[in-house]
């Protein structure tokens, strides 16, 4: 009866061994190179879309969104009133916002509201009194109105302003901006494909190199947006 004889190579297998767990770190590593990279065209991004999306909500509702932008101008780009900005660190995107001056002036007064993206966004009542003249000049349902007294506006901007800034970018955030891109995103780097497509080479030889070089690719955002 002849023996069955099976010569293993434990030099080569521990290689491997050793290889797979060097491209496992280095696929670590790769991520954290990578992170401060994500994060900051992760913010970016959020920036971008949530400046469009508050454009597109503004033409479809200017009663609510006017006075974040010129007179006359509401939704487009140049106009806006408002500025976004991000700042990331490898951990955490802060988002901040500012309201910009006004530099135009409606029809019915020559002196541009300087405020009024801040004030109409806050339903801060405002007192208009005449600056150059003995007399205020502005229009009621098309008719002229001329006055020597000061005018009390208790909501500036009308019913539907205030607050409505604030509430648009909370309705980004909740809704749009998770359900269009970050439950999406998080089902993509979910499956860590990278890892598994250069796992054999990292065994093979490559090692931690080859790890790290997956790592970063796998949270490469541009491939993800």
């Amino acid at each position: 009866m002849k023996m069955l004889h099976v010569r293993l190579d434990s030099k080569d297998i521990n290689k491997k061994i050793k290889n797979a767990v060097s491209f496992s770190y280095g696929f670590l590593e790769g991520i954290d190179l990578e992170q401060i990279i994500f994060n900051q065209m992760l913010g970016e991004y959020t920036v971008d879309a949530l400046n469009k999306y508050i454009d597109s909500n503004a033409k479809m509702d200017p009663d609510a969104l006017h006075h974040m932008y010129e007179w006359g101008q509401v939704g487009q780009e140049s106009a806006r009133l408002f500025e976004i900005n991000s700042k990331a660190s490898k951990r955490v995107i802060h988002f901040t916002g500012k309201f910009l001056p006004s530099k135009t002036s409606s029809n019915q007064y020559s002196e541009p509201f300087t405020n009024k993206a801040e004030i109409m966004e806050n339903g801060i009542s405002i007192t208009v009194s005449p600056k150059k003249s003995d007399y205020l000049v502005f229009e009621v349902d098309g008719e002229l109105v001329f006055t020597v007294n000061d005018v009390f506006i208790e909501h500036p901007g009308g019913d539907f302003v205030a607050g409505s800034f604030g509430k648009t970018v909370d309705l980004f955030f909740d809704t749009y901006f998770t359900n269009s891109f970050i439950q999406p995103l998080i089902a993509d780097l979910s499956k860590a494909n990278e890892f598994t497509e250069e796992f054999p080479s990292g065994v093979k030889g490559g090692g931690k190199s080859v790890g790290i070089k997956a790592g970063r690719k796998y949270l490469n955002i541009k491939s993800l947006l």
